[in-house]
């Protein structure tokens, strides 16, 4: 993630507080995602993803890593995503996980519609 930000930034021709300012981060954490001494949070993706025009992550292959990409490009918790869905959050956690053996098909389609839908 941090080249495909400092190839932005450079392109642009802006400074590093300039785009940390833009996407709500502090100048030195941004700075550290350049370096990519730290990844950045999730709660920042969606406005990495808009700054940069794409998602340079690896495309998501299974169910369970599609669920965890979506929530990530939405910037929400586990929490929060089993709030939205009337779940419990340990459930979201089991799934992405992929820790779930025999999945009840509500939550396969539940699951489905989620990531369809964002």
């Amino acid at each position: 993630m941090g080249q495909h930000l400092k190839k932005r930034r450079l392109d642009l021709g802006l400074r590093q507080k300039d785009v940390a300012e833009k996407l709500g981060a502090n100048p030195k954490t941004y700075e550290y995602w350049e370096q990519e001494k730290y990844e950045p949070e999730f709660r920042f993706l969606p406005a990495i993803l808009s700054y940069l025009g794409y998602d340079p992550r690896p495309e998501p292959k299974t169910l369970a890593e599609r669920i965890q990409a979506t929530r990530h490009r939405q910037g929400i918790s586990q929490r929060e995503l089993a709030r939205r869905l009337g779940l419990d959050p340990s459930t979201i956690t089991a799934w992405e996980a992929g820790t779930v053996e025999k999945p009840y098909p509500r939550f396969t389609r539940l699951f489905e519609e989620y990531v369809k839908s964002v």
